[in-house]
Order: C-alpha cells, then structure tokens, then sequence
C-alpha cells in the first residue's frame, strides 16, 4: 500500500495537534484530520496549568488572559484562600489555545485537513486507509486524538470502556472583574456531591461551572446557578451555556493496537482527582509521536505495544492515586479544605499543579500515606459497591 502519509492524526485538539506537530518536526509526513474549522471553540474550563505549560517548547503567554497565583476553596461552613509567589495555571479560551497549537503544527509542515470527519476506517498489512471528507487517505501510523465523543477508535474496531463524568459549564461577562477574582480561582466543594464547582477569571468574563458523575445531569442547571449567586453574580447574566462529557479511563482499557494509538480524552486519560485533561492530553500526544518517530528511524514496527509500556510505567501511576484521592476526598470534603489552612498541605497542592512533585512521588515517599491510602481506598470501595454505586466511585472534574 502506498501511503499518502506516514501519519494520521485524527482530532486537532491539544493532544492531537502535539501529536502531530511532534511528528512533523522529526521529519514525517503527517495529516491532521478534524471535523470543525478552525478557528473553533470548545467547551472546557480554560485552565493550563504550570505543570502541563511545561511540556510545550514553546510559551503560551500570547493565549493566556491571566495568570493565576492564588485558590480559594470553599466547602460547607469554610472559604479559605492560598497564594502563591508564582503563577499557579494560565487562564485561556480553548478557541485560542487550540488556534495557536494548530498553528505550530502547520509551522512544522503537518497539512492540517478542516471539516473532514472520519467516516471509516480499514486496517491493511501496511497501515490504515481512512474515509473522510469523501476521499480515502492511506497512512503508516493514525492516532486517535478526536475526544470524548471520538469515533476513530470504534470504527477501527478497538472499545474503550470509559467512566462518563458531565459538566456544565457558562460565562458571565465582567469587565474589569472584581478584584477578588482577578488573579484568584474559586473551587467549590458546596453545590455538587462527589464533583466540584468552578469559577475561572478571563480578559474580560469568568467562566463558571461545574461537574460530576453522569446522574447529576438534570439537577446541573440548577446547581449552577446556585453557585453563580454564590460567586457574587447574577444568575441570569450567564451565557453560552454550554455541557460536555469527562471520560475516565477504566483500568485495562485498550490505549493502542498494532499503529493505531489513542491519546487524550480518546483514551480516556483524565487526571480523576483535577478533572483536567490538556496536561494528558500534551503527554500522551508526545509520547505517541516518540514511538512512532523512533518505529519509523529504526525500521521498528512496534510503537502501539511501546507507547502502552510508556503510558504504563509514567501516566498511569498518577492516574491510579488521583483516582484514590479523589475518592478520600469526597468522603469529607470540608475536612480536607478546612486542612488547606496547613502550610503543608497548600504547598503541596502548589507542587502538583506546578509539576515540582507528582501524585505517585507524593504516594512513595510516605509509606504511611500510603499504606493509609490504599487501605482507605479499599474500604470506600467496598461501601460504595455495598450501597449499589458499583464504578460511580466519588469524582473530581473541571478544566
């Protein structure tokens, strides 16, 4: 088969567009397939934070609106702010960010192909021939980057079991914005059972949202709004109201077979305890171009089984105890904010975002911790399929 590319990159968002650009750099010929046009906006919090800003060989300071330096937490009967001497995450619009990441892409010679939706997917000896925009593209290598709500990896066969979190999510238009917020974020642990509320300050609005498991879908609306007065504004000024899924991927879930590697949201990898999602999405979208890069330089045809041993031996182990934590938190919430008044504890929430310390370095060098973690962990598990929940396990999500 003669390939048009040596790569396909289906979806243009962070993961994709890295994906993409990474591969084009090293000397590829990659295409780049999605459904919209660019530029084009998408639901999502908008926060970079330090940690994921760090993979990137470039800066993001011509699509940050802000640089936040300080949270302020709030649970039933507690407000409490920490700051810091350093920006914590970037504040930016996904129209913007996901512009500008498309444009580094093309800058590294990847033919970004607009309103293209992948309709079809047939496997060959030699790579893949995908039906989009009514034409048939051939490739070595496709990368699954088309999201939540992704289609490539089915058509090829491959399901992803995944937890579905949702979150709704809306604008209120304040400019300039209250001192308060104008280099603060708000996280709310008061409206939602098991998932958390948000407000996030822009140029010239505040984003504000909020999200949880699936079955909290129809009481969002209200919940919302509840917030939203919670924050100092008026309900009724939110607009672009706006929902979306949170996929969390399932322990055992496929994240590559033979040349087709899922990355991002397509493989599920949202971090369970933030409910972020750009920070894997970068990592992952990077590490598959790794793979496929050193498949295509030394004659190797195994990136998919050596992008999973990568994704094992440095994604997952985050993933696993932010998937515990999230759940130790949600017993208690307010216990855990009231614990924010430690010097300790902020500085380590600070690390994390940061990306000075990870959740599995944190986990490792305590044994104690850890121990009472895992066995904590345990027990709420075995209470929650007690009571019927079954993989609702208690969940953060946001940006």
């Amino acid at each position: 088969m003669t390939s048009d590319f040596d790569v396909i990159v289906a979806g243009g968002g962070p993961a994709g567009s890295t994906a993409a650009r990474e591969c084009a750099s090293a000397g590829l010929t990659v295409g780049l397939l999605d459904k919209a046009e660019f530029p084009r906006d998408k639901p999502c919090g908008g926060g970079v934070t330090i940690r994921c800003a760090k993979q990137l060989p470039f800066d993001l300071s011509a699509v940050s609106e802000r640089d936040v330096t300080g949270v302020r937490f709030s649970a039933p009967g507690v407000s409490i702010g920490r700051w810091s001497q350093s920006p914590l995450t970037y504040m930016t619009q996904r129209i913007n960010l996901d512009g500008f990441l498309i444009e580094k892409a093309q800058q590294a010679g990847v033919s970004v192909m607009q309103r293209m939706a992948v309709r079809g997917v047939k496997t060959g000896r030699e790579g893949y021939v995908i039906t989009a925009g009514g034409r048939e593209i051939r490739c070595r290598y496709l990368v699954a980057a088309d999201g939540a709500n992704g289609v490539t990896a089915r058509l090829a066969g491959i399901d992803v079991p995944r937890w579905k979190g949702i979150a709704l999510e809306g604008n209120v238009h304040a400019d300039p914005l209250p001192e308060r917020w104008r280099s603060t974020i708000g996280v709310d642990f008061s409206h939602i059972r098991g998932g958390y509320g948000w407000i996030f300050p822009k140029g010239d609005h505040v984003n504000i949202g909020l999200g949880g498991w699936r079955d909290s879908g129809p009481a969002l609306r209200s919940r919302l709004a509840a917030l939203t007065r919670s924050y100092g504004f008026e309900a009724e000024a939110l607009r672009n109201l706006r929902g979306y899924p949170l996929p969390v991927r399932q322990p055992g879930a496929p994240i590559a077979r033979d040349r087709l590697l899922l990355i991002g949201d397509a493989a599920g990898l949202l971090d369970p305890f933030t409910g972020e999602g750009i920070f894997a999405a970068i990592w992952s979208g990077r590490a598959a171009a790794r793979k496929i890069v050193e498949d295509m330089v030394d004659g190797r045809s195994d990136a998919g089984s050596r992008y999973v041993e990568d994704v094992q031996a440095h994604l997952l182990p985050d993933l696993r105890v932010s998937r515990k934590l999230a759940g130790l938190f949600h017993l208690a919430p307010w216990a855990w904010t009231h614990g924010m008044r430690v010097p300790a504890v902020s500085r380590l929430a600070f690390r994390l975002l940061t990306g000075e310390q990870t959740y599995s370095q944190t986990s490792k060098d305590s044994r104690v911790a850890s121990s009472l973690l895992a066995t904590s962990y345990e027990a709420l598990k075995l209470v929650s399929w007690t009571r019927g929940r079954g993989a609702n396990m208690p969940l953060l999500f946001a940006a």
